[in-house]
């Protein structure tokens, strides 16, 4: 039984669906924002608003649907840019002090108060991990937490290499905090930022010995993309980012002159004294620095690259808007092009976004920790991106594998499937983790030791992953799983509240309920034929499935199981 999904699932995809090449797209340069608006508005349908609610938030219930349709497009973004409703405060976090060799006199105490203090680290990660998926099945303001993870894959830092809860919570709150707000201010403060200057090497970064891993980023990825600098430019750099470093327990980051190069220094053809802030503001005014963030930003809303027209403009736009967020996507989604045949249904959702779908379109209540480890199994661990480059997206989260696992987690989310065939005993592979700096730190800051070759830490940033072992995740998810999951779900009264009851019916409702995209007629064929074999079974005729009491919910709920198996579930 458990095979079924898998097996019609893969079937489907045994024909992968040609990959998108970037368009012409149609030209707008002589319409007016109020022109795009009225097209959007004349093709405002349940479709289209279920599309935006994919890609702006995490899917949408027939509610919220049948909701935004009656509102004005220009109005429906405005509430998606503002938010629902008043978020949840943030979570209180008690951070644990980070024990200090010098208050121990002997080692075997210090090393059991370092393990009570990583036990703690990871217990307070756990919890704020659990309370951020509750703001995304909430969405109160879901797209403020789709560009909290866009920053997150796009500002790469990995808790793994940070090794501090406290400066990761730190990051995420900033990321929070400008979420939709200016680029040019979020990229001044994550030069500033402890996990990044730590994810980065930035300690390392001396007057008298530059470590470029942070310039490298800062230009390749964050702000200009390759072949927009030079090696000679990122050296250079690199003396400009001298001086920040983040404070011994890494929650804290400050300026420390005496380790900082105050020299002239020739960037991208401009000399100056340049430190931190003025090297982030030669980027921002480079225009492959616009053109860099605008892309970004479409493809992940889209999942499509842009035509050279369209890039040009929304770099042009974002320049014109100094940088801020809001008037882009405001732009975006009023955009007819947004809502093309190319862009509609052409995306694979990320794990997270899968995961919080379902559980939302489900209508169910999960400890949020579930999400997260599942989320982690299924290729996208939150807090820990695989390299500097964050996660891959598009056509990489899905395998047979990752396949195998969605509709796994589909299944244990509606109780269909046994835990034991949720977790598997082959441990993911991530990002390398070994030591970034050669030696001991010791008090104040400095190396025992010489520092790893620039090359090196680098290498090891983005280099292939490795196996690493998830027994406590495992044991973790099968504990609150165990102890404190049960799917509270009623298939058979939704479909009767619904008022239908033949197999056509349901099949037609409950997978509208449940896909974010419409469904194949093969895969509804296929549904079909399931839900007349099962019937059968029965001995129940067409139109008196839901007589069956406990039976009806059990063929239900694996109806449920198998449409969340479908290519059409992995799409939005």
């Amino acid at each position: 039984m458990l095979n079924t999904p898998f097996l019609l699932a893969l079937l489907s995809l045994a024909v992968p669906a040609p990959t998108v090449a970037p368009q012409a797209e149609p030209k707008r340069e002589n319409a007016s924002a109020d022109d795009a608006s009225a097209d959007v508005e004349r093709i405002w349908n349940a479709r289209n608003v279920e599309h935006l609610y994919n890609r702006a938030g995490f899917g949408a219930r027939p509610a919220e649907v049948e909701y935004a349709q009656r509102q004005r497009p220009v109005a429906f973004v405005k509430q998606l840019l503002e938010g629902f409703a008043p978020t949840s405060d943030p979570l209180f976090i008690d951070i644990p002090a980070m024990p200090a060799r010098r208050d121990f006199a002997d080692r075997d105490e210090f090393e059991k108060e370092q393990n009570r203090f990583r036990a703690e680290e990871r217990r307070v990660l756990t919890s704020f991990a659990g309370w951020w998926f509750d703001q995304m099945v909430e969405a109160k303001h879901p797209l403020q937490e789709r560009m909290v993870i866009f920053w997150h894959g796009y500002f790469t830092s990995s808790t793994r290499d940070v090794k501090r809860t406290a400066a990761m919570i730190a990051q995420n709150e900033l990321f929070r905090r400008h979420a939709l707000g200016n680029f040019s201010e979020l990229v001044h403060a994550i030069v500033r930022d402890p996990a990044m200057l730590e994810y980065l090497d930035n300690n390392e970064n001396r007057r008298d010995r530059p470590n470029e891993n942070l310039a490298r980023e800062l230009m390749e990825l964050f702000t200009l993309g390759e072949g927009n600098y030079t090696e000679a430019d990122i050296k250079e750099g690199a003396r400009a980012l001298t001086g920040w470093r983040t404070t011994d327990d890494k929650t804290g980051s400050y300026f420390q002159p005496r380790n900082h190069d105050a020299g002239v220094k020739t960037i991208l053809g401009q000399t100056a004294r340049f430190d931190a802030a003025g090297f982030v503001d030669l980027l921002l005014a480079q225009p492959a620095c616009s053109r860099w963030v605008a892309r970004k930003l479409i493809v992940h809303f889209e999942g499509v690259e842009p035509d050279e027209a369209r890039l040009a403009e929304y770099a042009s736009f974002l320049v014109d808007k100094r940088w801020e967020i809001k008037p882009l996507l405001t732009k975006l989604f009023l955009d007819p092009r947004f809502y093309r045949d190319a862009v509609r249904a052409e995306r694979i959702s990320s794990p997270v976004e899968y995961l919080v779908g379902a559980t939302r379109r489900l209508g169910i209540s999960v400890p949020p920790q579930i999400l997260w480890l599942g989320a982690g199994q299924l290729g996208q661990r939150l807090f820990d991106p695989p390299s500097v480059k964050g996660w891959e997206g598009g056509e990489a989260w899905i395998t047979t594998s990752t396949l195998l696992g969605r509709g796994n987690m589909a299944g244990m989310l509606i109780g269909v499937v046994k835990l034991e065939d949720v977790l598997r005993e082959d441990p993911l592979e991530v990002e390398p983790e070994g030591e970034m700096m050669g030696g001991d730190m010791q008090e104040g800051g400095e190396m025992t030791d010489d520092p790893p070759s620039d090359a090196r830490a680098r290498d090891a940033k983005r280099a292939g992953k490795r196996k690493v072992d998830l027994g406590a995740e495992m044991s973790g998810l099968q504990r609150l799983t165990s102890a404190m999951y049960f799917p509270r779900i009623n298939l058979t009264a939704r479909m009767q509240r619904a008022k239908v009851a033949g197999d056509m019916q349901i099949v037609d409702t409950l997978a509208d309920e449940l896909l974010p995209v419409p469904l194949s007629e093969p895969s509804r064929a296929a549904l079909l034929a399931f839900l007349r074999a099962e019937r059968g079974a029965l001995s129940l005729e067409d139109g008196r499935l839901l007589t069956a009491g406990v039976k009806s919910e059990d063929v239900l709920r694996r109806l449920a199981h198998l449409i969340l198996s479908l290519p059409e579930a992995q799409l939005g």
